[in-house]
């Protein structure tokens, strides 16, 4: 019976063995190319995304908008597809929205969990929080509903045109 037992057991770990490497490629994979939409639609709307940077050099360091330019950093480790969403969206708060969070502080305490708000508090001067909080919640968005906010607060900010006379 012990036998028996034991080639049932085996059965069942390779049964789950296999679906672990199944299923694991498919949700790195779908992460991947989620993170290749993203480039993509950033890069068509005038940023320069980059994957190496001498800065990623630093352990804890996951990525970084470079001040003052289009130009987002995301270093090879963590959740790239949420870092690009978090460092871009740092970029809107710069260039577009001209430091200004889009939404307001109450907004933020409300839809910000028990943990980042410690974060914030931990890490962040009581005037950085209101950016910072606001980079973590549109980073969670889904890819779509940011990009839309991302053209809108770009697009509100964009100054007009001349007209031709």
């Amino acid at each position: 019976m012990s036998c028996r037992g034991w080639s049932l057991g085996r059965g069942m770990f390779r049964a789950t063995l296999l679906g672990v490497v199944l299923l694991q490629p498919l949700g790195a994979n779908a992460r991947g190319d989620k993170l290749q939409e993203a480039i993509a639609a950033f890069e068509q709307r005038g940023f320069v995304i980059r994957r190496e940077h001498p800065r990623c050099a630093e352990p804890q360091l996951f990525g970084l908008y470079v001040r003052g330019r289009r130009e987002v950093v995301v270093c090879p480790r963590g959740n790239q597809l949420e870092t690009l969403l978090h460092e871009g969206w740092h970029a809107v708060q710069s260039l577009c929205l001209r430091g200004t969070p889009l939404l307001g502080s109450d907004a933020l305490l409300h839809q910000l969990g028990r943990r980042d708000r410690r974060e914030l508090q931990l890490l962040y001067r009581p005037d950085q929080w209101p950016r910072e909080a606001e980079a973590r919640l549109m980073a969670r968005e889904p890819l779509d509903r940011y990009l839309q906010t991302l053209d809108r607060s770009c697009t509100a900010a964009a100054p007009e045109a001349p007209k031709a006379n």
